[in-house]
């Protein structure tokens, strides 16, 4: 069983930039939401779905994570937005549990991950396309769950 760590560099909300969503434990993995995209689920969807922000970020947290999902016995998500993390919480396990229904909600947690981590390297390091993203998550992929 392993411990997975999420980080974010370029914020979900930042239209201006792309965001990197990574997690690492034994091994990495990152996802890529290009700017492009973010722009136009904002243009297409900002006054038809509540929480556009929190659900785009669990949406790449989902698709960071879910890999991994089977062997995880903790997953720390970096406190990116605090005072939403029920919310973020809950929008994730939606995500989580239909694909996964019988996964323990309860090994989700919320921390400072701080910058000697992994994933916060391998965020930044992307974010600055030092590293290729493992996944780079297109339109048609955000729009199907946010459905």
């Amino acid at each position: 069983m392993t411990h997975i760590e999420v980080d974010q560099s370029g914020k979900i909300e930042l239209m201006s930039q792309d965001t990197i969503i990574s997690c690492s434990n034994a091994s990495q993995y990152s996802i890529k939401i290009p700017k492009k995209v973010k722009q136009s689920i904002y243009l297409e969807k900002k006054n038809k779905v509540k929480q556009i922000k929190y659900k785009l970020f669990c949406i790449g947290v989902f698709h960071c994570i879910k890999r991994y999902l089977g062997k995880a016995n903790l997953i720390v998500i970096d406190d990116e937005y605090q005072g939403k993390n029920n919310l973020i919480r809950s929008i994730l396990i939606g995500l989580i549990k239909a694909d996964f229904p019988n996964f323990d909600s309860k090994i989700i947690k919320f921390g400072n991950i701080g910058k000697k981590s992994n994933a916060h390297h391998l965020a930044i390091e992307t974010l600055r396309k030092e590293h290729k993203p493992n996944e780079t998550i297109s339109i048609e992929t955000i729009l199907n769950y946010l459905k």
